[in-house]
């Protein structure tokens, strides 16, 4: 039989070798019974509490999901090894078994081939997760004594370092290396000094990004943000107050991640240690004053705003987003936040709106006619396999003439793609019914890889693609978002603005003058994109085709043969 080793070890005073010694085990165990292991994954370093994390456990399952997988089962050293949480360790069984591939647990003598192993299996699992929270409970209490011993409990501070702390019983390590009883936190004085300055700054009226972009034009070590400002703002450990016991991490069983949340105050521990004590009492207590009575107008007003481009812009230079930073313009987060990046370019939202969708018209015949080509390109080259299981390709067909009808329903499509949408939506269904009639025998291999597309209708679809784009923010956003991967923006240095009407150079256009010319100025960022750039530059559209073929089935622009998943193609 071929299997599959894997073997995982968390960073509970593990090692690598641990994995080595998994397998040692299991090459062992298939040795003794004539099996081959042709595959190995594992995971390093990582807790056995979420399955979501574990990718190299995930691979193994992808495969076997995706009937690709070269083995018959998946063997570990122990079932512990494979998740300590009995529903991850269950669901996981669950498919595997679906698969019809194997789990078998080594050293724990478990084997889902066996049915009346499924009882074991489950007590295992529960055994594994009891055993987490036991852990939890004794590193809690551990941390407990620490902190009672004026100990460090973890985390890092700015304007602290912890240091190791030895007593005259201490015991040591197989070196003879003496191992600490502790960790004892002290001031680290040039990190101090940034602290003090800082809730100075901030009582003087400085606001934090102000404050951060000071400090990243000082220092050069270490990156300041506006929101890192704010927290050491509010941390009471500046005043030599240390918490404990305030936060516990949970697992949301919906995503599997893990989450902080409050423990009642009253659960709450508090020390003052003076020596840890950076700032003086009347400092901290003006700061807090000035957090607490400042306005928070924007804060209280903001909603979650979405435009065309939100979320595709990105900054050539530190990679960081373009987004809202003033009114109706975008620039560098990473410049406009914490001075971060050099890059001091904004731009209007209405000109590289206009500006985009101009490209994406522009391009789209392109774009097509390279997806076309690429895909004859497969056809000419491609060999027989084997297709897709047939449940999931129905699926895929259900899901795509489901967004086809989504899109019908809103409304936006013009005439003639809103009769070849419906062309296709029943073209897919009726896809469906041959795929429930035709045996899989004759199903096999019938797959076809071309893509055909109406010039007629694309060029219909481009000239209505400014105003339905604009019509409906969410479609048009759905769209772009789809066919573009993202949009970069590269500063090519100042320039001085000029009126494109009259050739008068001005620092910013104004309604006044753009009214002087019979124009709105909204309209003209429209008509002059190049208004509502303060510096030169230059935008790199990087296209999709994976988004591009799906939005063009959608909006009835393309039909492409099923197995076709395109790769970038240099487009």
């Amino acid at each position: 039989m071929n299997i599959a080793f894997y073997g995982r070890y968390s960073s509970d005073n593990q090692r690598d070798a641990s994995i080595e010694d998994q397998r040692r085990v299991v090459a062992r165990w298939a040795e003794r019974n004539s099996h081959v292991i042709v595959a190995a994954y594992s995971d390093s370093a990582i807790s056995g509490a979420n399955i979501r994390l574990l990718t190299g456990l995930q691979d193994a399952l992808g495969l076997v999901s995706a009937r690709k997988a070269s083995f018959e089962a998946i063997v570990v050293d122990q079932l512990s090894r494979l998740s300590r949480d009995v529903g991850d360790t269950d669901a996981a069984v669950k498919r595997l078994r679906f698969f019809g591939v194997r789990l078998i647990a080594v050293s724990d003598g478990l084997d889902t081939a066996d049915e009346s192993n499924k009882i074991s299996v489950t007590v295992k699992s529960l055994v594994n997760e009891l055993f987490l929270d036991d852990l939890r409970k004794t590193t809690k209490r551990g941390l407990d004594g620490q902190f009672l011993k004026n100990y460090s409990t973890g985390g890092r501070t700015y304007g602290y370092r912890s240091e190791p702390v030895y007593d005259s019983q201490a015991r040591s390590d197989p070196r003879g290396v003496p191992i600490p009883v502790g960790y004892r936190l002290v001031v680290v004085p040039s990190e101090a000094a940034v602290v003090r300055k800082i809730f100075q700054l901030f009582g003087d009226g400085l606001g934090e990004k102000t404050i951060a972009r000071q400090l990243n034009a000082s220092e050069t070590h270490k990156r300041w943000r506006a929101n890192t400002i704010y927290l050491m703002l509010r941390n009471p450990r500046y005043l030599g107050r240390c918490v404990f016991n305030r936060r516990e991490w949970r697992k949301n069983p919906e995503t599997g991640k893990r989450v902080y949340r409050w423990r009642p105050s009253e659960q709450w521990e508090s020390k003052q240690i003076e020596e840890l004590r950076i700032v003086e009492n009347e400092v901290w207590q003006k700061a807090q004053v000035r957090i607490a009575t400042r306005p928070h107008l924007f804060s209280q007003r903001r909603t979650a705003t979405i435009h065309l481009l939100s979320g595709l812009l990105y900054c050539d230079s530190c990679g960081g987003r373009f987004s809202i930073v003033a009114r109706d313009y975008y620039g560098c987060r990473n410049h406009a936040e914490s001075g971060s990046c050099s890059v001091g370019l904004r731009i209007h939202r209405e000109a590289i709106e206009e500006l985009v969708i101009d490209q994406l018209a522009r391009h789209l015949p392109g774009w097509v006619e390279a997806l076309q080509l690429a895909a004859t390109r497969r056809v000419e080259g491609s060999a027989d396999h084997s297709p897709a299981d047939r449940s999931e390709q129905r699926t895929s067909l259900e899901r795509r003439a489901a967004t086809i009808m989504a899109a019908i329903e809103k409304g936006h499509l013009s005439e003639r793609a809103l009769r070849e949408a419906l062309g296709r939506y029943q073209q897919l269904w009726e896809q469906i019914s041959i795929l429930e009639a035709t045996p899989p025998s004759v199903v096999r291999g019938a797959q076809s890889v071309e893509i055909r597309y109406d010039a007629a209708v694309l060029q219909d679809f481009i000239e209505h693609l400014p105003d339905a784009l604009r019509a409906d923010v969410s479609l048009g956003r759905e769209f772009i978002h789809q066919t573009l991967k993202a949009i970069r923006i590269r500063s090519e240095g100042m320039r001085m603005r000029r009126c494109p009407i009259c050739d008068e150079p001005f620092l910013k256009p104004t309604p006044q003058h753009m009214a002087a010319h019979g124009k709105a100025l909204k309209r003209a960022y429209r008509e002059f994109p190049e208004l509502g750039f303060t510096q030169r530059a230059r935008l790199l559209v990087e296209p999709s085709p994976e988004g591009l073929l799906n939005t063009g089935e959608v909006f009835g622009l393309m039909v492409a043969g099923a197995g076709f998943e395109p790769a970038t193609f240099g487009l």
